[in-house]
């Protein structure tokens, strides 16, 4: 992963209100940065799903791959649906989220994806907060993560996470 993401983020740490507020409001090349991590490592999906917060970056992979482009919203669920017609067999998707720590909106997602009939086949995620319950929920889900940063939780703010290694 290009340098540009990570020290969008580093520029925010320890503070997380900064870093949500970052992941918001990202540079133009960050989130393409983001975006071509994600292009290249999500599998064959038709669909991605921008959860709340993550719709540049959702915009941004949908155009690099060339894939129908549905936004998720808590309250109203799945939005913006295009006629599918194009698309032999089951629809396949993949979620787009900016911060990955609890899994609930995810999960509310996956859920709604489901209930159309779309198999869900990842989670990207810009950043996960690795204290959460967010992997263990999804991975019980069969739902593999794609997630280029991971921060932990420490007395003194967020930190880039040690115990696990850093992806690319």
């Amino acid at each position: 992963m290009p340098d540009v993401f990570r020290n969008a983020i580093a520029s925010v740490l320890p503070s997380a209100e900064d870093m949500r507020a970052r992941l918001l409001d990202l540079p133009g090349a960050a989130v393409q940065a983001v975006a071509e991590y994600f292009s290249a490592r999500l599998p064959d999906v038709d669909i991605l799903v921008a959860l709340p917060g993550a719709e540049a970056l959702a915009q941004a992979a949908s155009s690099l791959r060339g894939t129908y482009l549905v936004h998720f919203d808590p309250v109203r669920g799945l939005h913006d649906v295009p006629p599918l017609q194009d698309i032999r067999g089951v629809p396949t998707a993949a979620l787009v989220t900016a911060e990955l720590s609890d899994a609930h909106t995810e999960l509310q997602a996956l859920l709604s994806a489901e209930h159309l009939g779309w198999q869900v086949r990842a989670v990207a995620a810009a950043v996960e907060r690795t204290n959460g319950p967010a992997r263990a929920r999804l991975e019980l889900q069969g739902v593999p993560l794609l997630v280029p940063v991971l921060l932990a939780d420490t007395p003194r703010g967020l930190v880039f996470e040690r115990r696990f290694p850093q992806v690319d």
